[in-house]
Formats: structure tokens, C-alpha cells, sequence
């Protein structure tokens, strides 16, 4: 017996999940069932191995049920009627500055800023 590992959700294993379940009828119904019983969570469960942090994101995207229904409805609407459904990856940019000072008289002062 075979076994499998999942990948993990990248924007490029999450592209090649969905052109596999364009061309498998069966795997593609059985994943819309999924969505629509269990929701993103379910279905990124199912088939990836989601980081911590994969989970807190959809988790918080999930949480309010008109954002639940929403993430059900397009990804299953997507999967049925084969629009495009990807993946976007965000980044966030944190800059932070760091200004330490030496006075003559030997005393010493930092200053942080951070900026999101």
C-alpha cells in the first residue's frame, strides 16, 4: 500500500491541486462536497499539510458566518463552473529602525521605531 504525503499550500501545489481536480470528475465532487460540508478549513486540511499559521489565517478568515459562507461559495462555485481560484500571497514589510547614541559622558541611549 502506497503511501502519501501531502504537500504544503503553496500558491504552486494549491494551482496544481486544482488543475488535477479539473480533469478527476470524481476527486473534483468529492471536494466541493467537502467545502460545502466542512467549509476552507476542511478542504485545505484535507488536502495540504497547512502550517500553524495557514490555520490561524483561515481560521480568522472563517470565523464570522457571512465570511464562512462567502469562502464556501467561491471555492466550491469555483471548482464546479472551473473559474480561476488561486492563491495570492501577501507580504508584509515591517521596518524597523535602530539609533543608538553615546554621549560624552559615557551614557547611552537607544531609540526604536517600527514601522508596519
Amino acid at each position: 500500500m502506497a503511501t502519501y504525503t501531502k504537500p504544503a499550500c503553496t500558491p504552486q501545489s494549491f494551482d496544481e491541486l486544482i488543475n488535477r481536480l479539473k480533469g478527476d470528475e470524481i476527486e473534483r465532487r468529492r471536494a466541493i462536497e467537502i467545502i460545502q460540508a466542512g467549509g476552507a478549513m476542511a478542504f485545505g486540511e484535507e488536502y495540504f499539510a497547512l502550517t500553524d499559521k495557514q490555520r490561524d489565517q483561515l481560521a480568522a478568515a472563517t470565523s464570522d458566518p457571512a465570511a464562512d459562507f462567502r469562502w464556501r461559495a467561491l471555492l466550491s462555485q469555483g471548482l464546479v463552473e472551473g473559474k480561476p481560484v488561486r492563491i495570492v500571497p501577501t507580504t508584509t514589510r515591517i521596518g524597523v529602525s535602530i539609533d543608538v547614541t553615546v554621549d560624552s559622558d559615557g551614557s547611552v541611549s537607544v531609540s526604536v521605531s517600527c514601522e508596519l
